[in-house]
Formats: structure tokens, C-alpha cells, sequence
């Protein structure tokens, strides 16, 4: 069976979160695609992990700055960790699917700054 992500960023502010919606959806050649579930992930604590890499000056070579456990906020399947790799900071997660028997999705978010940000 073949998946493709549908994704698209909702950024939601609630209660001071920032969340990441992802659906994902199976790929029909001959009929509509059939919605496989959905995983949110929260984005503070890679804005977090900015904020902090500017303080400590990280940026070059590849540095963990801080680990997301799974818990019941989140999609989180496993122990994720957050990286400044080369002054850019990246997380790699694995998110579990909700509202189906069973599934996981891969996914390496990069953050990039805004020019003149820095």
C-alpha cells in the first residue's frame, strides 16, 4: 500500500501552545484517498530550543539541545530530540496516528529563521 502525507501547518493558539497538525492519507489511483489519521505535535519546545541556541551560541557541528518525551499532550511515539546541526535547529520525531488501530509517521522538522531575525 502506498501513503503519501497531506500535510499543511495549522498553527493554533491555545492556551500558549503552538501545535502542528499532520493528516495522512492513503494514495487511490482509480478513487478518492482514504484518510489514514492524523498526529498534532507541539512546537514550543522548538521555539524554545531557538531561543536557546542564540543564548548559548551554538552553531556549528551538531549539538542536542533537548529531548521531547512521549506524553499525553502530544503525538509523540518516541523519545525525540531537538539538534542545533550547523546553527539550524532540527527535530526528528516519530508521531503515532490518531484515530486509527495503529500507525506512525516520521518526520524531521527544520526551523528556519526569518531574515533579520537573527
Amino acid at each position: 500500500m502506498l501513503f503519501h502525507l497531506h500535510y499543511y501547518l495549522v498553527i493554533v493558539v491555545r492556551m500558549l501552545r503552538l501545535l502542528m497538525w499532520q493528516e495522512v492519507f492513503d494514495k487511490d489511483r482509480f478513487k478518492a484517498d482514504d484518510k489514514m489519521g492524523h498526529a498534532t505535535l507541539s512546537l514550543q519546545p522548538l521555539i524554545s530550543v531557538a531561543r536557546l541556541r542564540h543564548i548559548v551560541r551554538v552553531s556549528s557541528g551538531e549539538t542536542t539541545l533537548r529531548k521531547v518525551l512521549p506524553d499525553s499532550d502530544n503525538c509523540v511515539s518516541r523519545e525525540s530530540t531537538i539538534s542545533c546541526i550547523d546553527g539550524e535547529v532540527v527535530q526528528s520525531v516519530w508521531l503515532k496516528l490518531c484515530a486509527v488501530e495503529s500507525g506512525e509517521i516520521e518526520l524531521k522538522i527544520k526551523l528556519i529563521d526569518r531574515p533579520g531575525t537573527k
